[in-house]
């Protein structure tokens, strides 16, 4: 497939062009707000689909961190893997692979600088860097008569990427809205392994926006034992 084969130089070209960005302050809609809050939690499940031996892969995953100023998010994720491989391939030295299972777990840490924040959006940078272990079954033979060779190695995956949120406004004074949205994701994935996981990844899913419920709370706790004037 012409997608998979694509040199992952030409793309990150792309990536760059957004980091220069970076010199421009982030626009936050909540700028205006006089109660500022230095850290804001944050957190999210993170299912991405990617692709490990040229075929399409679920990779289940979480994060939880801080929203540092407004301006940056920070923190760790856990993902996991698990891909089945079912077809007849060749390979030089131990003969027909008819079966594999792969199995990976890793953990990480992200940096991810908004680029810009508005109302109903946001773009932000996302970069990542992790640890964790890869452990596969390979089966070479056929079905009746076969050998399996199971092997375990550490893997460092590596990535950066692109993201966005889309914000649900507040309607009819239903202001809870605003705590979901939408969250788009794109990036490249360079992992440092015996053997090669490197691929795009993608991702788009609902978004619950804890940073926002934080914020709400807060600035409604300190309105209640603020006295009036």
């Amino acid at each position: 497939m012409l997608f998979i084969e694509m040199k992952i130089h030409y793309p990150i070209l792309f990536f760059l062009f957004l980091l220069m960005q970076l010199n421009i302050d982030a626009q936050d809609s909540l700028s205006d707000n006089k109660s500022f809050i230095l850290l804001k939690p944050t957190g999210d499940f993170d299912q991405r689909f990617s692709y490990i031996n040229n075929e399409l892969v679920s990779i289940w995953g979480y994060r939880i961190g801080v929203l540092v100023k407004d301006k940056f998010k920070t923190g760790i994720g856990g993902y996991i893997v698990n891909h089945n491989f079912d077809q007849q391939k060749f390979i030089a030295g131990k003969g027909w692979l008819f079966q594999q299972n792969t199995n990976l777990s890793f953990g990480t840490i992200y940096f991810e600088p908004f680029l810009i924040r508005k109302k109903y959006w946001e773009s932000s940078l996302v970069f990542e860097l992790g640890y964790g272990k890869a452990s596969t079954d390979s089966m070479y033979g056929d079905i009746e008569s076969h050998t399996t060779v199971k092997s375990s190695h550490s893997i460092v995956p590596v990535g950066i990427g692109f993201s966005m949120n889309f914000i649900m406004p507040e309607i009819n004074h239903l202001h809870f809205l605003t705590y979901l949205g939408i969250n788009t994701m794109i990036g490249l994935r360079k992992t440092f392994s015996k053997d090669n996981y490197d691929s795009w990844y993608w991702s788009i899913g609902s978004a619950i926006f804890i940073d926002k419920i934080y914020f709400d709370c807060k600035k409604k706790n300190k309105s209640r034992i603020t006295p009036s004037l």
